[in-house]
């Protein structure tokens, strides 16, 4: 972890990382051990905060235990077709902590598939005359004011789309189709 934050350090030019996740534990090493890592990291001011990702509720509540206020976020990836992180999203509710989705739409090379995949995103898209990307990004966002969707876009209209989805307010008719 050290080598890795010190080169991250190196490549960006700074003297401490605004951020840093932890993408994935690795199972050769026990989880409150890298924990406690980064929380030394944290602590010598290399790092401001914390991020962990991939994660599931007990690591969250060893990684909130061990870093205390360093830990800031968990990404987890959450969309309409991958549903299993709903209880890390409401135990980030709860500790105050940023959820990040990864993958909001299903990932790259789905998320033009949303529509076709996810029907009832269709459904709400079609009767409001936007994207089911739209309305995905927007059906999180209603969800919980922890999450932060992250989507990826590789064209200016769909970043337009992307930042669309802050606007649109989903009536509590819709959110229930969209459960």
């Amino acid at each position: 972890l050290r080598r890795a934050c010190q080169a991250s350090l190196d490549r960006l030019g700074l003297d401490v990382l605004p951020l840093y996740l932890h993408h994935r534990p690795d199972p050769r090493v026990p989880f409150e051990e890298s924990m406690g890592g980064l929380k030394d990291l944290h602590d010598e001011g290399l790092v401001q905060r914390v991020g962990i990702s991939n994660v599931d509720t007990a690591r969250i509540r060893i990684a909130h235990r061990v870093l205390g206020s360093a830990l800031v976020a968990v990404q987890n990836e959450y969309s309409p077709r991958e549903r299993k992180s709903e209880p890390e999203i409401d135990l980030c509710a709860d500790l105050g902590l940023a959820f990040l989705s990864w993958g909001p739409l299903g990932g790259m090379r789905q998320a033009k598939d949303l529509g076709s995949a996810c029907s009832s995103f269709a459904d709400v898209a079609a009767a409001r005359g936007v994207s089911p990307q739209r309305v995905s990004l927007a059906w999180q966002l209603h969800r919980s004011a922890s999450i932060i969707p992250i989507p990826g876009a590789s064209r200016p209209e769909s970043i337009l789309d992307s930042l669309a989805a802050a606007d649109l307010e989903l009536t509590p008719e819709e959110l229930d189709l969209l459960k």
